[in-house]
């Protein structure tokens, strides 16, 4: 590959190397192919010079419709649009850009407040909104735009939201395949990128849900729930006597009601940061109900080892689930 690379360089590549180098290049990983060029910068003597300043403009230009950028990020996608054009161009157009958008990313605007597996936070926003973040979830949002009275978030999890109230400027959360506007409200949002529904429970004030994919929209009173598929767009609302329970996460307790075990050992996984894998298939059918801690992970497991017939091995961060006197 190595070869291959030298050779483009100084444009000595035949047409059968050039398709060669195009298949080593798109089989390469972004890490994999970032690492590749920063080599060359670094290491090698790139010739800009060399470089067709219209053919550069043309492809800086190429950049910023793609990338939404700015007049002020000229000169520096300029520079870094040269480096990459030295080295590859034009193999693929997506890889000076991927070099852009990680570089771009050491100068954020935005603020990213976010949970691993088995962890949880606590945030309040520019405008006094509190947030208490379930593992493995993310809050981000403009502070330019919030000083402005621009109350917008992007969300990715679960988390339990006191948003304060503010009839001027309506508080906006984005997430998978939903909006949520509030004017000042406490409720759970449930919605994970990757997972088949979003929820969300309310227990004070109103909230309007609309979702992304239909424009359908509705009006959530106290005690209600709205789930909402991310499939089809559509929205379930339905009245909950213990609307509390879906936050009960926050004061160290699961609670599952008829929950099919293997969406039980998804959520223990996420509040652990185990990895859970079982051979009894008929087990993760099963529902269960009940409550299970968030701070003891050998409680949990002694709940299921007595509910169901499993033998239990831990190893590292993996748990075993094996079915009884099956080996």
């Amino acid at each position: 590959m190595d070869k291959l690379f030298d050779k483009y360089k100084s444009d000595k590549l035949s047409g059968e190397e050039l398709q060669e180098l195009r298949k080593v290049v798109n089989a390469l990983s972004d890490d994999e192919l970032a690492g590749r060029l920063e080599t060359d910068w670094n290491q090698g003597e790139v010739g800009v010079d060399e470089v067709d300043e219209k053919c550069m403009e043309r492809l800086k230009e190429r950049i910023d419709r793609q990338a939404g950028i700015q007049k002020p990020w000229r000169v520096y996608v300029l520079r870094v649009a040269k480096m990459a054009a030295a080295i590859l161009l034009p193999v693929l157009l997506v890889t000076t850009l991927y070099l852009y958008t990680d570089s771009r990313q050491s100068f954020p605007s935005d603020m990213i407040v976010s949970t691993g597996k088995g962890e949880r936070a606590s945030m309040t926003l520019p405008d006094g909104t509190k947030i208490a973040l379930n593992y493995d979830s993310q809050v981000t949002y403009d502070p330019e735009a919030f000083a402005k009275g621009e109350r917008r978030i992007d969300f990715d999890g679960e988390g339990y939201f006191q948003v304060k109230k503010d009839s001027r400027h309506p508080f906006v959360i984005h997430a998978q395949g939903l909006q949520v506007e509030v004017l000042g409200t406490v409720f759970n949002l449930l919605a994970r990128n990757g997972d088949t529904h979003s929820e969300l429970f309310l227990e004070e004030g109103s909230v309007r849900l609309m979702s992304v994919l239909t424009g359908e929209k509705v009006l959530l009173s106290p005690n209600q729930k709205a789930v909402l598929s991310v499939e089809t767009g559509h929205i379930v609302v339905q009245t909950m006597e213990n609307i509390a329970e879906a936050s009960a996460w926050r004061k160290g307790d699961l609670i599952f009601r008829n929950e099919p075990l293997g969406n039980v050992l998804r959520t223990l996984e996420g509040c652990y940061g185990y990895k859970i894998t079982t051979d009894c298939e008929d087990c993760l059918t099963d529902e269960f109900t009940g409550t299970l801690p968030t701070w003891d992970i050998n409680e949990v497991l002694e709940v299921l080892e007595k509910l169901y017939p499993l033998e239990i091995e831990i190893k590292g961060k993996e748990i075993f689930l094996r079915e009884q006197h099956k080996h």
